[in-house]
């Protein structure tokens, strides 16, 4: 965790102040987008002829708030995202869950390329970066939850500094379950998470 929070500090440092290099080319951005989630992996039953169903979060809605530093054609940025979320068992024949079992904190420092703009401003850009994510059981406690995610994302002006913005991606992370949580046929696996956000920015 220690470790995780070092990482975090050092990335964070950097997206916040990269553009002072460029003071007058660089400008400062705000976001709020609202995500739709939806979750794979995390676990899954080896019983040889059994359900071969797996414990996962649920699929669930999350908020981002996010500040960023534009240079240009690229952007730096940092996240902040709530989640909650269910977890449910997903079998062949079996769909069951608890909800609200899940809450979770991700910071996600995060680096843009814009690779093409219309005469009318909207823009089309690459983005990917890390994950450092605190997810918390109501009865199990918090444990730390890192990744890397990526995507693509579209930028559409309203107003003059105000823009829709719409992204889809995907995330790569550590499983939420440690060993000794679930029932001994079903072991650990990586997690997948893919998405699809509305959102709104201002800045240039």
């Amino acid at each position: 965790m220690k470790n995780l929070l070092r990482r975090f500090t050092v990335v964070a440092t950097f997206a916040l102040s990269a553009g002072l290099a460029c003071p007058l080319a660089a400008q400062w951005g705000f976001a709020l987008d609202l995500q739709r989630s939806a979750y794979g992996g995390a676990s899954k039953d080896t019983t040889s002829g059994g359900p071969g169903g797996a414990f996962r979060p649920g699929n669930a809605q999350a908020v981002t708030l996010r500040l960023e530093r534009r240079l240009g054609r690229a952007t730096v940025g940092l996240g902040a995202r709530y989640v909650r979320a269910a977890v449910v068992l997903d079998a062949q024949d079996v769909y069951a869950g608890l909800r609200g079992e899940l809450s979770t904190f991700e910071a996600l420092p995060e680096f843009r390329v814009r690779v093409a703009r219309s005469k009318r401003g909207a823009a089309l850009e690459l983005y990917g970066g890390a994950v450092i994510g605190v997810w918390k059981f109501s009865d199990l406690g918090a444990r730390s939850v890192p990744g890397a995610t990526a995507g693509v994302a579209g930028e559409f002006p309203i107003f003059d500094r105000l823009m829709v913005s719409l992204r889809i991606g995907g995330s790569v992370l550590r499983s939420l379950f440690r060993g000794g949580e679930l029932p001994p046929e079903v072991v650990v696996r990586t997690m997948r998470r893919s998405e699809i956000s509305l959102g709104l920015r201002y800045g240039r």
